[in-house]
């Protein structure tokens, strides 16, 4: 399979037709989710395809693709019952085998999740099952090979090699697989029988058919890594299947008119677009995640896309309000560059969409999301991200600054390469003076910077609610209130790290935290709670349940002279709330902005599935959410 567009035209043809409902419905929603597979956006693929693979009149190749996004974002229970749908569907019997060997797929997936134990063995012997069933049904190398990996795996060393002949036999007959999975085939087959330089070999040819289907290589690269608890993978191997690095980046601005001492100053351009280039050009970087502010932000920009490489910009607020702040001052050129890289940036994305206000923690909050996008998106590609940065060392340490940021990304123990601009500086010639390199400011957007006494702060909010609360008697209240809120009562009180804010009404619960895994942690605990509490001996009926939706984002908190205490206030409040309604019972669905900021503190305590855009409460618009799970559910 090969891709008839890149990621920014699959997002702007698919953007466009969700714009226009006649030509949505004319869209070929099958073939565009095959194009974000293959691109390594098994994300998008799962939008794409949501809607459509529910309707009664699906066919089953749509069907299957949506198993096959859903299990690679893993969302298991929702790959899982897609395809049991195809199991369970006479008519879906030319996809029997797929279905099957797709089953297989989400058992290993458990099997990978869960602790060694009677539950994994079982998950193991699942696997082996239905890859065998798959294979015997169609003699396809694709579950058998995975059949001869879990059987290794899962201890059979006999009959893994004994399947890995059979595979590569049938593969050296067939003339219908795609060139880069006959190659990927053939090379796990020889890593099983212990063939190590053929095995690197075919490897190279599978990455080098396979294109920038990264996706696919992704998929390779997750089975290589599996063999590799067991047994010890060539370098060759390793190597053949590098992809394009991800990275995230920070670097200071251009010195602001009548800056001393001088950080970055004008004249230092070429040097340090040299510098980028350079770095980027032997990490191997494909796909960028950055601001887009004068001086280092849009040369790394630049760079990315001489190289044709993916450029996922983050602005912390207004788009005229960042030109004012960090665009603007450094002249008329600088601006059109800025237009220019948004517009041929892959996505652009907001902290808030919102003014400046003054509020300097809105470029902290930017950085956070930027750098847990890059950190998803390399968990999807089977790679590790990487930083780079321009600092000055001696720069002082500001919240949301470049030294900040690489302070951060190195705290999590993730790798990151420095380009010294103090260095630069004196290598670079005494002869340039800012005169001769500044042009003149362009003038700032009309709308002004309005400060504010009031500063946003950045919190996570859980909104939450009793499903079936609608249902109860006036004779169930008391139980209500003595049992339901009475638990939730006691494990707040509790927690170890309980939320800074809590208010309810009727059934509705509104709580604020001040860290974002302690307001996850929490949720989770909440959530099992009452999923272990029998409710039919407190009073309550059967399927009583709970819902519960949650964001970061940036809030007022002020004195709320009603309740005579502080109070949390704006937008992103507005917008924790309208995610609750859409939750399923028993669940938590939290915002992308949520899901970003934990992936960027790399804990492994939990874990956050793509859902796609979903349609939000109250007419809100729709918003990209993610299942929140512990990290070691193998759900």
């Amino acid at each position: 399979m090969t891709t008839s567009h890149n990621l920014r035209e699959l997002l702007d043809h698919w953007h466009a037709a969700e714009a226009d409902p006649a030509r949505l419905q004319r869209l070929d929603r099958l073939a565009l989710a095959r194009d974000a597979l293959a691109l390594g956006v098994p994300n998008l693929a799962s939008e794409i395809l949501r809607e459509a693979a529910t309707q009664p009149d699906a066919v089953p190749e749509l069907r299957y693709a949506a198993a096959l996004a859903a299990a690679r974002i893993g969302a298991l229970r929702q790959a899982q019952t897609l395809v049991d749908g195809l199991l369970g569907d006479a008519g879906a019997r030319a996809f029997h085998a797929d279905a099957m060997a797709l089953a297989g797929r989400i058992a290993k997936e458990r099997w990978a999740r869960l602790p060694v134990g009677p539950a994994c063995e079982a998950a193991g012997r699942h696997a082996v099952n239905c890859y065998a069933r798959a294979w015997g049904d169609a003699q396809d190398p694709f579950p058998g090979i995975n059949a001869a990996t879990m059987l290794r795996l899962t201890g059979d060393a006999d009959a893994s090699r004994a399947f890995a002949r059979a595979v590569r036999a049938a593969v050296e007959r067939s003339n219908s697989i795609a060139a880069h999975w006959r190659e990927a085939t053939l090379g796990e087959a020889a890593l099983l029988l212990g063939e190590d330089e053929a095995a690197a070999a075919h490897y190279r040819a599978a990455v080098s058919a396979a294109s920038q289907q990264f996706g696919d290589i992704a998929s390779m690269r997750r089975q290589v890594r599996l063999l590799g608890t067991l047994l010890e993978i060539p370098p060759g191997v390793h190597a053949a299947l590098e992809v394009p690095r991800v990275v995230v980046f920070t670097g200071h601005m251009l010195d602001a008119p009548g800056r001393s001492p001088a950080r970055f100053p004008a004249e230092l351009e070429p040097a340090v677009a040299a510098a980028i280039s350079d770095r980027v050009a032997a990490m191997g970087a494909g796909f960028g995640y950055c601001a887009a502010a004068c001086g280092s932000d849009l040369l790394f920009i630049e760079a990315l896309l001489a190289r044709n490489a993916e450029v996922h910009i983050t602005l912390p607020f207004d788009r005229n309000d960042f030109i004012a702040t960090s665009v603007a001052f450094a002249g008329a050129d600088w601006v059109i560059r800025f237009e220019n890289a948004l517009a041929q940036a892959a996505s652009v994305t907001y902290g808030v969409r919102e003014r400046f206000l003054g509020d300097e923690s809105l470029f902290a909050y930017a950085g956070a999301l930027m750098q847990g996008a890059a950190v998803l998106r390399a968990r999807e590609l089977e790679s590790e991200p990487l930083l780079l940065a321009v600092v000055d060392d001696a720069s002082e340490r500001r919240s949301g600054g470049s030294v900040d940021l690489l302070a951060s990304w190195q705290a999590l123990g993730l790798r990151a390469e420095c380009i010294d601009i103090c260095a630069l500086r004196h290598a670079a010639p005494a002869t340039l003076s800012p005169q001769q390199t500044q042009s003149e400011p362009a003038p700032a957007p009309s709308a002004q910077l309005r400060a504010n006494a009031l500063r946003r702060e950045v919190r996570t909010m859980l909104f939450a609610d009793m499903v079936g609360y609608s249902r109860l008697s006036e004779e169930d209240t008391p139980s209500f209130l003595a049992h339901f809120l009475g638990a939730i009562a006691d494990i707040v009180a509790q927690a170890e790290a309980p939320p800074e804010f809590v208010n309810t009404w009727g059934d509705g619960l509104f709580m604020v935290f001040n860290d974002v895994a302690v307001g996850a942690s929490f949720a989770l605990q909440l959530r099992d709670a009452v999923a272990r509490c029998d409710w039919t001996e407190r009073g309550l009926p059967p399927g009583t349940n709970i819902r519960i939706g949650m964001h970061t984002g940036p809030v007022f908190r002020a004195f709320d002279r009603l309740i005579a205490r502080q109070n949390y206030f704006g937008s992103h409040v507005i917008r924790a709330a309208r995610i609750e309604p859409v939750v399923a019972p028993g669940a938590i669905y939290v915002s992308a902005e949520l899901a970003f900021i934990l992936a960027a503190r790399g804990s492994p305590d939990f874990a956050t599935d793509y859902l796609g855009t979903v349609p939000l409460a109250k007419g809100h618009g729709a918003g990209i959410l993610y299942r929140l799970r512990n990290g070691g559910d193998a759900e």
